[in-house]
């Protein structure tokens, strides 16, 4: 008789774990889920956030940088970006401006070209990352340099530099 309370004791003590046991399983279901979907998210981010690397380096076509431009910019302000890809993206963007800005004194030394040709009086493209504002000979020019000016901007509140 000692064996048969034994084992209905040692059942209704097994009855009794199992429901915790199943939350226990449900749970580190749950997590693996969660850390399953955060991690595939944040691949489509970065296989988004190198489309707009890419494009925004394109030298060959000016709308192309611009769009890739843009897609880092709005890619930034997401809760999936880190402070790393904050420093990464504002690395970018002065480089890219440095490029401009680089392309645009060039033109200053070609006779019959102007850098602010074709702008309006208030062509200037303000940088405030820099303190300055340039006068730009493009629209397509002054949009990339305004939206790396984004950029910057956007990557520093990322990154907490406010």
């Amino acid at each position: 008789m000692e064996i048969m309370d034994g084992l209905w004791t040692a059942v209704l003590g097994a009855s009794a774990v199992a429901p915790l046991a199943t939350f226990g399983v449900v749970l580190v279901a749950y997590l693996t889920y969660r850390q399953k979907s955060h991690a595939d998210r944040r691949d489509l981010w970065w296989k988004r956030a190198q489309w707009g690397i890419d494009s925004a380096l394109s030298d060959a076509d000016p709308q192309r940088r611009l769009a890739g431009m843009k897609v880092l910019v709005q890619l930034i302000g997401s809760d999936l970006a880190t402070a790393e890809d904050a420093e990464l993206m504002s690395a970018l963007a002065v480089g890219i401006q440095d490029q401009e800005l680089d392309r645009l004194a060039s033109l200053e030394g070609v006779p019959g070209v102007r850098p602010g040709a074709g702008q309006r009086a208030d062509g200037e493209v303000p940088l405030p990352s820099r303190n300055i504002a340039v006068p730009v000979g493009s629209a397509a020019t002054a949009h990339i340099l305004r939206e790396a000016e984004k950029l910057i901007a956007a990557a520093k509140v990322r990154s907490g530099q406010h």
